[in-house]
């Protein structure tokens, strides 16, 4: 589209801010993802209402944060134009390694079965000391970026994406990843 002085105008926004399809990709790989964390929530006997409304939060919680290390790596080598990654990008995608990284360790090490030997204890050591490792760098970014500001300094104006909102939502709400990482190994299984 051209405006009244012959330069080419774009959409709202930035070019590469807006959700994509390799964005709704990095989203179901989370979820993926959540879904290996969650399979053995469920106790044989069912669950009332409100136990099924918290294993739905609980997997929408992590399904969000374990997509951030998906996201950041389509958006960085998927070739498109893109906005640079910002603040509560990387923080999104240091969040959701944990997740990942843990996962990973439960699939590797065939967790599933019964008996809780290694395999068992070392994703619950990836997981505890992942988020915790996240949590503590994500409380300590806050609050260098946002509590222990000088009185005069000039707030960040800068476009973002929806990726850098999403990731500074899920870093003030960094104690939510500990919540659930509790949800998560306390069930049984």
């Amino acid at each position: 589209m051209a405006s009244d002085s012959g330069t080419t105008v774009g959409r709202v926004g930035t070019s590469g801010s807006g959700f994509t399809l390799l964005d709704g990709i990095a989203l179901v790989a989370g979820a993926a993802i959540a879904s290996v964390h969650l399979r053995q929530a469920t106790p044989g006997g069912g669950l009332n209402p409100a136990g099924w409304v918290l294993i739905w939060l609980t997997f929408c919680g992590v399904a969000l944060t374990a997509s951030g290390p998906f996201l950041t790596l389509i958006r960085r080598f998927s070739g498109r134009p893109r906005t640079p990654a910002r603040l509560g990008d990387h923080l999104w995608a240091m969040l959701g390694a944990p997740w990942v990284v843990s996962a990973l360790s439960r699939i590797v090490g065939e967790s599933g079965r019964r008996g809780g030997g290694l395999p068992d204890q070392l994703y619950e050591l990836a997981l505890v000391a992942g988020l915790g490792a996240a949590s503590l760098v994500t409380l300590a970014v806050i609050w260098s970026r946002w509590v222990m500001v000088p009185p005069g300094a000039d707030p960040e104006t800068e476009p973002s994406g929806w990726t850098h909102r999403v990731g500074l939502g899920l870093a003030v709400a960094w104690p939510m990843q500990c919540g659930l990482g509790m949800i998560v190994l306390g069930s049984p299984g």
